[in-house]
């Protein structure tokens, strides 16, 4: 994301991760479908189109927007909150009871990502501010998405599911490129890039999540975001020259233990699975 939305622009930049996503899976969707049967019963489109805009379209293009100013480690840090919207969502859309260590976990990623903004290496200032606002919108559009594909969608297939999100969310960024056009030729690195985030990050991510997804619940499958400031950070270290700092390391530690909070079994759902 950082090669591919200064270049592109974020929402054509989401355009074409998203777009480039649903044509790989509709191949693989249209080879599979010679070998089984489709799936019967009418699509739930508007579901489909909900997920889609919450799933991809909308964080897609926030996150892009928050490339364009903060370093991919920020973005990388700042995406583990989504295990933690999603705990304080299963007591909206599940029924959970809110716990006090839910709300405790809330102030600890708060000062996490205070820390984070307020003492790393990057000045705090209304670009960077709104950047950091958009990557929590980001994570909260991936929870709020997971609560309803386990509500709404949890009898489609993980493929069905990935493809047709991908496929409406190219259409609802489509109307939306000709107010971010580039103003120059991409590289061939941000064309690359492109690519990557399409095919591996959209395409075979997407199609991994839906499946955790359906197979874990949306809060537990959520945990995988736990690798993604590890990576993150190394990545933007090595190819991107951006420092790392204790800052950042126990920042991102105060939002780990948060997130692993809010993971814990409640006393109810532990004496039922008992």
């Amino acid at each position: 994301m950082r090669y591919a939305s200064p270049a592109f622009g974020p929402i054509l930049a989401a355009e074409l991760r998203v777009g480039i996503a649903f044509f790989c899976l509709l191949a693989l969707s249209s080879v599979l479908s010679m070998f089984r049967e489709r799936a019967s019963g009418p699509t739930p489109w508007r579901a489909f189109t909900v997920v889609a805009a919450l799933n991809s379209a909308v964080p897609f293009a926030l996150y892009g927007y928050a490339a364009l100013h903060l370093p991919a480690g920020y973005l990388a840090i700042l995406n583990a909150l989504v295990p933690l919207w999603g705990g304080l969502l299963a007591t909206v859309f599940l029924g959970e009871r809110l716990r006090l260590g839910l709300v405790g976990a809330v102030l600890l990623a708060g000062l996490g990502v205070g820390m984070i903004v307020q003492l790393g290496p990057v000045n705090l200032n209304l670009q960077t501010g709104f950047a950091v606002l958009a990557c929590a919108g980001a994570t909260l559009c991936y929870a709020i998405a997971g609560q309803l594909t386990t509500r709404l969608l949890s009898n489609r297939s993980p493929l069905e599911n990935a493809t047709k999100s991908l496929g409406l969310a190219s259409l609802l960024l489509l109307p939306l490129i000709v107010f971010d056009l580039p103003t120059a030729e991409p590289t061939p690195q941000a064309w690359a890039s492109v690519l990557a985030l399409g095919v591996l990050c959209s395409a075979f991510a997407y199609l991994l999540f839906f499946r955790l997804i359906a197979q874990l619940g949306p809060i537990k499958a959520t945990s995988v975001t736990f690798l993604i400031p590890a990576f993150g950070v190394l990545w933007g270290h090595l190819f991107l020259d951006e420092p790392l700092t204790w800052v950042m390391g126990l920042g991102f530690a105060l939002v780990l233990v948060a997130s692993l909070i809010v993971l814990q079994p409640t006393r109810e759902s532990a004496a039922s699975s008992a």
